[in-house]
């Protein structure tokens, strides 16, 4: 790139001094042969004129021979007044090759400085899909360090983070925090992700940094789960099962994610064996629960981008789940945990129930009214707490 930019600028100056020498040279030529065709004319209008006064008897020979070299020397001497002109206009010529020099210097290195050539460049690739994993994140550091603003640093930030650059990820989501004002209502949402690249960057395991991080998230959101997580893997890492336990416990409680709480589960697990924690000490959060597994064809079911599905469990003879959960299709690759903590109604929930009928329903994203929706699956007659995950078939 700055090879080809070196060779236009210079072949737009060899242009210019090419065109300004080539009028210079014509306009001279041109003007030296005026010059001396009008001195030669003259030359001869005027022996002339000097042969007839002589032929008059007006002029002696004497006379005549003195004006005759008089012309000559007229004839072979230069014009002065002229040779001025021709400087003044050369001088004006070369300031105003200076001066469009420097313009067309200047107007394409102000176009490259301000970025433009490299914002129009990725425009181009993005419409002709020509970028690359390298392009993207040129393209986010240059913005980030040219404009400095929380966005552009937030999205370098998880550009590292999917590249898995985590300690890169770090100082962007800190540069994105120091721009970020205190009281934004999206700084606790930064946080996370900045406490979760710090993790990832110290091959996944707990640091002080990490800890004061969760601490100030937790201050403004006690009820935030990944931070609940983190806490939980920071009081393993000190040996503090206990509080570990409690911490994951209530992660659990405000995360909606099979894949999180089933991964939270097995921590609580482990940490209850290390510290010889039992139920008598630390009741468990879950209670009651059922797994589910959602099957389908791909040749004769293809999951929209605004499709969601209702997986829920309903006591025979009530309209109303025990426990329901909205899941996309992405998700719908690890099993699917309803607990007594998915309960639409505090007074009814799995813990009241031992068998129930399980249901997927077809939902847009969009509706809110869980009436709405297409069953596509069903399996009735289960029992809960069953150490099995029950697989539904759902079809159109």
């Amino acid at each position: 790139m700055i090879f080809a930019y070196g060779v236009m600028l210079s072949i737009l100056v060899l242009s210019v001094v090419f065109l300004f020498a080539s009028l210079s040279f014509r306009s001279t030529h041109f003007s030296n042969q005026k010059s001396e065709q009008e001195k030669q004319t003259f030359a001869t209008v005027r022996r002339q004129e000097i042969a007839e006064e002589v032929e008059c008897g007006r002029l002696t020979l004497v006379e005549s021979n003195q004006l005759l070299r008089d012309v000559d020397e007229e004839a072979k001497a230069p014009i002065s007044e002229s040779r001025r002109i021709r400087s003044d206009i050369g001088f004006a010529r070369w300031v105003l090759l200076g001066g469009m020099s420097l313009a067309i210097l200047g107007s394409v290195s102000l176009y490259q400085w301000m970025g433009y050539s490299k914002e129009v460049i990725f425009t181009q690739d993005l419409q002709h899909q020509r970028l690359t994993p390298g392009k993207i994140t040129h393209f986010l550091r240059y913005r980030s360090e040219r404009y400095d603003r929380v966005e552009d640093w937030y999205y370098l930030a998880t550009d590292y983070v999917s590249s898995k650059r985590y300690k890169e990820a770090t100082l962007a989501f800190e540069k994105a925090l120091e721009e970020l004002p205190i009281d934004a209502e999206n700084r606790v949402n930064l946080l996370v992700e900045y406490a979760q690249a710090i993790f990832y960057a110290n091959d996944n395991h707990a640091t002080q940094k990490m800890s004061e991080v969760v601490d100030a998230i937790l201050r403004v959101d006690p009820t935030q789960a990944t931070a609940l997580d983190l806490k939980g893997v920071a009081e393993f890492a000190k040996q503090n099962y206990l509080g570990a336990v409690l911490a994951w416990q209530e992660a659990i409680r405000y995360s909606n994610h099979s894949a999180e709480r089933l991964a939270l589960l097995s921590a609580i697990s482990q940490a209850r064996k290390m510290g010889e924690i039992d139920y008598q000490d630390v009741a468990p959060i879950i209670t009651d629960q059922i797994a589910v597994k959602v099957v389908w064809d791909d040749r004769k079911l293809t999951w929209q981008p605004d499709d969601v599905l209702l997986v829920y469990a309903v006591v025979d003879g009530q309209k109303m789940p025990v426990a329901i959960q909205r899941v996309f299709p992405e998700d719908l690759g690890q099993p699917i945990l309803l607990t007594n903590l998915d309960s639409l109604m505090p007074t009814i929930s799995l813990a009241q129930a031992k068998r129930v009928d399980l249901i997927v329903k077809l939902a847009n994203v969009n509706d809110n009214d869980l009436t709405k929706g297409q069953i596509i699956g069903m399996k009735r007659n289960l029992l809960v707490n069953r150490k099995e995950i029950f697989a539904i078939n759902v079809a159109l």
